[in-house]
């Protein structure tokens, strides 16, 4: 039977475009947020977590977020963090991950190996141990959590579009390449 699976799934794997596997993950994804959504409100509707603005008894890593001025702090805090974030996680870390983790690069021209060496191990130390803070964040509140996301979206958006901006399309053969609004009227 696992031999019967792994033969359907390397066929449909080998037949299947990129876009194709693209769209089917994405679905796949949505189908998963929608079902840990619902198994959250039908379970722990009634939880502090469903909560939003400042409370008495909000207390992150044992400071209390009661008045509006520390709400708007910690809602600043997570905003210079999530930019922050988001830029180094998409502009920063794919060069150190490419370099270090790709099995067909050999020859490293950009970095020596001690300094590779020293911005990989620093980066992905300063990132994980930034990710604890994040999480004691993100689980305070259901505000907090959907802010955090709406803000990290905001400055992706913005990344990807100034990546994507620098490459250059080809399908079918034709060459494509992005225009600005000016160029097109």
């Amino acid at each position: 039977m696992m031999l019967m699976n792994l033969k359907i799934f390397t066929i449909i794997n080998m037949k299947m475009r990129q876009l194709n596997k693209i769209r089917i993950c994405l679905c796949l994804n949505i189908f998963l947020l929608f079902f840990i959504s619902l198994c959250i409100i039908i379970f722990a509707s009634d939880s502090r977590y469903f909560r939003y603005g400042p409370n008495e008894d909000f207390l992150l890593i044992s400071v209390k977020i009661n008045t509006n001025l520390r709400y708007s702090f910690l809602l600043f805090l997570i905003t210079c963090n999530n930019c922050i974030k988001v830029l180094i996680s998409e502009i920063g870390e794919p060069i150190l991950v490419f370099n270090v983790y790709n099995p067909d690069k050999k020859i490293i021209t950009e970095f020596t190996k001690c300094q590779l060496l020293f911005y990989a191990n620093s980066m992905f130390f300063i990132g994980n141990t930034r990710r604890v803070f994040e999480l004691m964040i993100t689980i305070t509140q259901i505000d907090i959590a959907l802010f955090s996301i709406i803000v990290e979206q905001m400055v992706s958006i913005c990344t990807v579009y100034f990546l994507v901006t620098e490459k250059k399309f080809s399908k079918d053969g034709i060459e494509l390449t992005l225009t600005s609004e000016s160029e097109i009227n």
